[in-house]
């Protein structure tokens, strides 16, 4: 079955890239003649060699003015509007080369600017000067100063990065215990601050209190630098990066050591612009043990992630942005082989991915593709990007009708990774349609934004405040689908409330314990980074097999880390070959829940595994059946799992992304449903041609092809009264 799938795909491959080919031999990219206007998608790049069109083909090649030139129009002809410069590296053709930013200025482009943080604190080392001195200030103002002399030069500036790249504390050594840092905790716990991590281990609200502290010195300085940066020049979008995974529940036993930082709790009130990189095809995407090494489904885990950023920058009112790897030593050199170079298609899938999710600014990193095919593919689809321009800016990610919890004060007191659960919600995602992250942070009353479904994934810990308000929001008529009951309190106290809510007396939670992230190095030997110590031993894996009806289907798959419950009013659906319950249901007040008597993520990457088809279908189907059965429906959905379709929309007009994800088979049938308005035209943005579809009061149906390795952008138009 593996080699049939293999070939298959392999064949699509081979389809798409001749497509690819010819489609180049008959219509080049034209070179633009027109300025680029000022409401274009900002999509930036830096300032290096081309593989194909005029312009600096660098090595040898001497750069005079005329291929500067050259080259940025090649850049400009590509769907590229901002040009990035500054604190790149030594050899940075951008730095102090004027004539090249104002002829980018000539012809439209904007200017985003880099630096390499004006903060005075790092990952690594405790700050020399605590964000609680009264110095702090004058020091940050002195290297702001200094750092954006030349930013008065540049006519056309876009934003500007005045903050460290993808901050974390990476570990308790980043602690700042100074006497300044100690005053104010004093300030704002009344106790005295422990003076090292580990003698409050089992203290659990000091090991809280001390955690949350640390890591929110580092927003506590952000706002005092964003103020400096504006008074300094206010015109530039203030833009933070946040790392791909150690701010998202990737952190402890991995590059930050420990789980203390998120960007959601961490606020927005620092920033315009929220930035973030994660690189599925280019890298890998840190998931945590053996599913980093398979990586499948792909995308999961920049679903996950960019639903969290998303999430941040809606609730503050900010900008979302994302990092674009390209295909280029200057970043990629340890990872670069014959079959990255295959998926020509990568930073296109990527950039759409992004856009479709909410993001309204792109950034490669780093440099053009080195590739002629990624290359011009890429300019393809951005030039595309460009044709939607101002409206797809103007139509924001439709919010879904269901979130997934994220739950901090989890991962910051039992210290395991919240990362692998994002193969969990990539299942709700392809299996509903459409999915947001709610943090616990924003739980404060029943009304949970307005969701109309909550989705918790291996929680077993939530503050009892938090707990009372879901249960709230089910008496209110919402519904809650869950795989693990939460039995622990804020501070790891037995907590009853969700036991009743589910009708359980108990139920189990363990699942799986991953360690290391694999590293797969193409020109040195791959290994695991982090890994568990060597003598550490695995816990056997439990597997049990759901066996029954339900929903009016037969279901017949295993499940890996099976979690037994107690029985008191809830209400078994369906069951395993053991006899334990594989779906429990409850019905409180006017709302429901649901629970599944396994580990998700375990059972679902057990499927791909497996490359057991038939399974992962059942189970797409189960988590599919749960929303039917609770009446609610999503604003989007695909037929086709391994091809993504998502709605960006206001009340005038909307951009539905298809996005293949490696899928072989090539069409799905797209549901729209309450989108704002009534679906009255589709058009392909890239040919102007109307798409069929089928409409029925304010829903549509449409049957659409996205070949392996594309994407296309589609605009819906209201129909007309």
């Amino acid at each position: 079955m593996r080699r049939v799938t293999r070939f298959i795909a392999v064949v699509f491959l081979l389809i798409g890239l001749h497509s690819f080919l010819q489609a180049q031999n008959n219509k080049m990219i034209k070179p633009s003649v027109s300025r680029i206007p000022d409401n274009a998608f900002p999509a930036a790049v830096q300032f290096s060699p081309v593989p194909s069109g005029k312009g600096w083909k660098g090595g040898e090649q001497l750069l005079t003015p005329e291929l500067q030139k050259e080259t940025i129009d090649n850049i400009i002809d590509r769907g590229f509007s901002v040009l990035s410069i500054g604190n790149w590296s030594k050899k940075d053709q951008t730095e102090g080369n004027n004539a090249l930013v104002k002829y980018s200025e000539s012809r439209g482009m904007k200017i985003n600017f880099i630096t390499g943080g004006f903060e005075i604190f790092n990952r690594e080392h405790a700050p020399a000067i605590s964000v609680y001195s009264p110095q702090y200030q004058a020091e940050v103002k002195k290297k702001v100063e200094f750092g954006l002399a030349s930013l008065k030069t540049i006519e056309r500036v876009n934003s500007l990065f005045p903050f460290q790249d993808e901050p974390f504390h990476a570990g308790p050594e980043a602690f700042d215990y100074s006497e300044d840092a100690k005053a104010e905790f004093v300030k704002r716990y009344g106790y005295t601050m422990p003076p090292d991590l580990e003698l409050v281990r089992n203290d659990p609200k000091k090991w809280l209190d001390l955690l949350n502290f640390q890591s929110n010195t580092f927003p506590d300085g952000w706002r005092q630098v964003y103020k400096i940066v504006k008074a300094f020049d206010p015109r530039p979008k203030i833009v933070l990066t946040h790392d791909s995974h150690s701010t998202f529940g990737g952190g402890v036993k991995s590059d930050a050591k420990i789980a203390m930082d998120d960007a959601f709790h961490w606020g927005g009130d620092f920033a315009d612009v929220f930035i973030y990189d994660i690189y599925p095809y280019t890298m890998y995407d840190y998931r945590y043990g053996e599913p980093g090494k398979l990586r499948k489904p792909r995308i999961s885990q920049m679903h996950y992630t960019i639903s969290q950023l998303r999430n941040l920058t809606t609730t503050y009112g900010k900008e979302l942005a994302f990092w674009v790897g390209t295909y280029n030593e200057a970043w990629f050199k340890r990872f670069m082989g014959p079959e990255m170079q295959r998926q020509y298609w990568g930073e296109r899938e990527l950039a759409y991915t992004a856009i479709a999710q909410g993001a309204n600014f792109l950034i490669t990193g780093i440099k053009i593709p080195s590739d002629s095919l990624h290359w011009e593919n890429f300019g393809e689809g951005m030039n595309i990007v460009q044709k939607a321009g101002a409206g797809l800016l103007k139509a924001p990610k439709v919010k879904a009708k269901a979130c997934f919890l994220f739950p901090r004060t989890q991962y910051l007191q039992l210290q395991e990774e919240y990362f692998n659960v994002g193969l969990s919600f990539e299942l709700f995602l392809r299996s509903f349609g459409e999915l947001d992250i709610i943090h616990e942070d924003q739980v404060t009353d029943d009304d949970l934004n307005g969701y109309k479904v909550l989705v918790l994934g291996d929680v077993k810990l939530l503050p009892e405040t938090v707990a009372k308000h879901i249960e709230g929001f089910v008496k209110k008529g919402g519904i809650v689908i869950a795989d693990c009951v939460p039995q622990m309190g804020e501070y790891k106290q037995t907590l009853n409330t969700m036991n009743q809510l589910f009708g359980v007396s108990s139920a189990q939670t363990d699942r799986i314990l991953r360690e290391g992230q694999w590293v797969p190095f193409t020109i040195l030997p791959p290994k695991m980074g982090h890994a568990p110590p060597a003598g550490q031993k695995q816990e056997p894996i439990r597997t049990d097999n759901v066996a029954g009806k339900l929903f009016g289907e037969s279901y017949g798959f295993k499940v890996v880390s099976p979690r037994n419950a107690g029985i008191t009013n809830g209400k078994v659906r369906l069951t395993m070959n053991s006899g334990q319950p594989a779906l429990i249901s409850n019905t409180v007040g006017k709302g429901k829940v649901y629970l599944l008597g396994f580990c998700l993520q375990d059972t679902y990457f057990q499927t791909y595994k497996d490359s057991n088809e038939i399974a992962r279908t059942q189970l797409q189907s189960l988590v599919s059946k749960l929303f039917i059965d609770a009446k609610v429906y999503p604003h989007i959905y695909s037929s086709n799992p391994d091809i993504e379709v998502t709605i960006r929309a206001n009340a005038d007009e909307g951009y539905l992304f298809v996005i293949n994800h490696e899928a072989t088979d090539p069409q799905t049938l797209v549901k729209l449903n309450d989108i704002g308005f009534q679906p009255g035209e589709i058009i392909d943005v890239e040919t102007g041609k109307h798409i069929a579809f089928k409409r029925k009061g304010k829903t549509g149906e449409l049957t659409i092809a996205a070949p392996f390795g594309t994407t296309r952008l589609l605009k819906i138009l209201p129909r007309k009264r």
